[in-house]
């Protein structure tokens, strides 16, 4: 009988807005799991409305969008409510899109279950700098 070859995987270097570590395996050759991989190729920010619901007049196209995290856990849906209110105070979107972006949130919420509060995750103490200047979870190997 043949000896087996052990095969070494890599687990998923994002971490959570929680802090914890994703703990799927990597895709080969990368540093993070297929659903992380995906989401960091995406642009997750919302454009400054080109009106303001008064009537008023709209922010400058310039104008910062904002920064709404990927919403996988409670402490990206806190960080994103902040983002919106903040955005909605300062007239950067108007007050419908707001309404949009805060029913959302609140979907995303009823989805969340208290379930993934408790769920193993690793606690992150380190981060590594990826050569893009990302920060990153360190690299975890197992069987």
């Amino acid at each position: 009988m043949p000896a087996t070859e052990s095969v070494t995987y890599y687990e998923c270097q994002h971490i959570r807005p929680s802090g914890k570590k994703c703990r799927a395996i990597a895709i080969r050759g990368h540093r993070f799991c297929y659903f992380h991989l995906q989401a960091r190729r995406g642009a997750s920010a919302v454009i400054p409305a080109e009106t303001v619901a008064n009537g008023g007049p709209a922010p400058e196209p310039q104008a910062t969008p904002i920064a709404i995290p990927m919403l996988e856990d409670r402490s990206a849906l806190q960080i994103a409510l902040s983002e919106v209110l903040r955005a909605v105070a300062a007239n950067q979107i108007d007050t419908n899109r707001g309404w949009l972006l805060l029913s959302g949130l609140r979907m995303a919420s009823n989805n969340c279950t208290g379930e993934e509060e408790f769920a193993d995750h690793h606690q992150i103490h380190e981060l590594e700098l990826t050569p893009e200047g990302e920060e990153v979870g360190p690299l975890v190997e197992s069987d």
